[in-house]
């Protein structure tokens, strides 16, 4: 309660600071610059089709990289590498062959981390939801294990590095998890956050030939897989890439998209996106609003699909140094709104900024809803004040999440222009009022946010849970 009063006072007096005080003469110009002369859509091209889908490690990343900084230069950042090493991962011409009743090579990804393992044959059997009282009920031992896509009649879904988990603790040979979207789909992911080896592999089947398989099993016949794992885990030394436009101030904000994408499609969503619009944020500030209080850090982190590599290795690196604030770009699509992410001593900075963009259809508000997952984490579970816009895709961008539809014909240049001028007035006014509550939390105030919007739990599951 007391919070509540004290928010609807600065609310009223925030509301009075703002009043005639926002620099629109400047806001005009990032925006319409944002349309007029954005080079992100083309950039983002180039990276899509000369390089590809770019799974960290792989050659596509490295030659990705260098087209961003090649680009990056010619718009006067000076972009550098920032290299690191981390747990990574090869994918191998992976095989799933149904032997009988009747032969044919399923469509199949390997989660990530699935290490290479001898080929064998192993009847089928279904796991229904994957719970561990499920897998524990019945025979799995030398089996592989199908995971529909259905909901549990009670309890809680289990991720699947649990599934994975528990199928092997009962002696199961392999996992495969049913994709939940028609349309020959197969959804990339990663087994684990902390680089370890999956103890079996597990592996994305489509919902056509998972559903095939789901009603051999139903019919009593007998169902016979070979399994060959050619994927295999090895260290990797990778690179964050980096452009710094220095302020007043060595207090810093950090805007961030991971350029890592999963190696089926081109990663033109996912995060192509947000890759690109950092890249507009970047060119626009540079151009039109250089002198800033705060010193802005511009960071396309990598391996962020494998388990959040980039951000967890630039903290480690930087997380000691003045950071007053983050900013993440993640699949952000049209700008409906602005997510505080529990830090709600901004919301009223976000509310005036509302109210004074009437151009735009942020018709979502400010907000402040926390969530995990993306390479924010680990600078708000450090306290560091984080926040998001919250966005809009159209079906086809969201539905080839993660599989080979994730192209650059589904990226919308407006939507590009949109976001970057959006975020580059956002960020502007942030860099320029060090009177808002850049205050980092403490451990015991993060943990408390945490608990509240119960992501505690998933983060425990995921064993990222980094408190108590």
């Amino acid at each position: 309660m007391k919070r509540s009063i004290a928010i609807l006072i600065t609310l009223v007096f925030m509301g009075g600071l703002f009043s005639g005080d926002f620099n629109k003469q400047i806001w005009r110009q990032l925006s319409g610059s944002a349309f007029v002369d954005n080079v992100s859509y083309p950039v983002l091209q180039r990276i899509c089709d000369e390089a590809g889908g770019r799974l960290v490690g792989s050659k596509q990343n490295e030659k990705a990289m260098d087209i961003l900084i090649e680009e990056l230069k010619k718009l006067g950042l000076d972009a550098k590498r920032e290299s690191f090493n981390m747990p990574g991962w090869v994918r191998g011409d992976d095989e799933v062959k149904l032997l009988e009743p009747t032969e044919r090579t399923l469509r199949c990804a390997a989660l990530g981390y699935v290490n290479q393992t001898p080929p064998f044959v192993a009847p089928l059997v279904n796991g229904h939801s994957g719970q561990k009282e499920i897998l524990d009920s019945i025979d799995v031992h030398g089996k592989i294990v199908l995971i529909p896509p259905e909901k549990p009649k009670k309890g809680k879904q289990p991720l699947r590095s649990e599934v994975i988990r528990y199928a092997a603790a009962n002696g199961a040979k392999a996992v495969l998890f049913v994709n939940n979207k028609i349309g020959g789909l197969m959804r990339a992911g990663t087994f684990s956050f902390q680089g370890e080896p999956a103890p079996i592999p597990g592996f994305s089947i489509t919902y056509e030939e998972g559903q095939w398989l789901k009603r051999l099993l139903e019919a009593g016949k007998m169902t016979r897989l070979k399994i060959t794992t050619r994927s295999y885990c090895t260290p990797i030394t990778t690179a964050n890439i980096v452009a710094t436009i220095p302020g007043k101030v060595k207090d810093k904000i950090v805007l961030g998209a991971h350029f890592d994408s999963w190696d089926f499609g081109q990663g033109g969503i996912d995060n192509g996106n947000g890759s690109a619009i950092l890249l507009e944020v970047a060119r626009l500030i540079h151009q039109i609003h250089p002198q800033n209080h705060f010193t802005l850090e511009f960071v396309w982190f990598n391996g962020e699909e494998l388990g959040l590599w980039g951000s967890k290795k630039y903290m480690e690196k930087h997380g000691k140094e003045p950071i007053a604030a983050m900013v993440n770009m993640d699949m952000t699509g049209r700008p409906t709104g602005f997510n505080a992410m529990g830090f709600d001593d901004f919301l009223p900075f976000f509310e005036a900024l509302v109210e004074n963009l009437q151009g735009y259809n942020l018709t979502v508000g400010a907000i402040s809803r926390p969530w995990t997952n993306s390479d924010h984490m680990p600078f708000m579970m450090q306290g560091i004040p984080t926040f998001t816009l919250t966005a809009h895709l159209d079906k086809d961008q969201g539905r080839f999440y993660h599989s080979f539809g994730d192209t650059f014909d589904k990226v919308r240049s407006d939507y590009l222009s949109q976001a970057a001028g959006v975020i580059s007035i956002m960020v502007v006014e942030l860099a320029n009022r060090p009177q808002l509550p850049f205050q980092k939390l403490d451990k015991e105030a993060v943990t408390r946010m945490l608990k509240k919007f119960n992501l505690d739990e998933i983060l425990k599951r995921q064993k990222e849970w980094s408190f108590e």
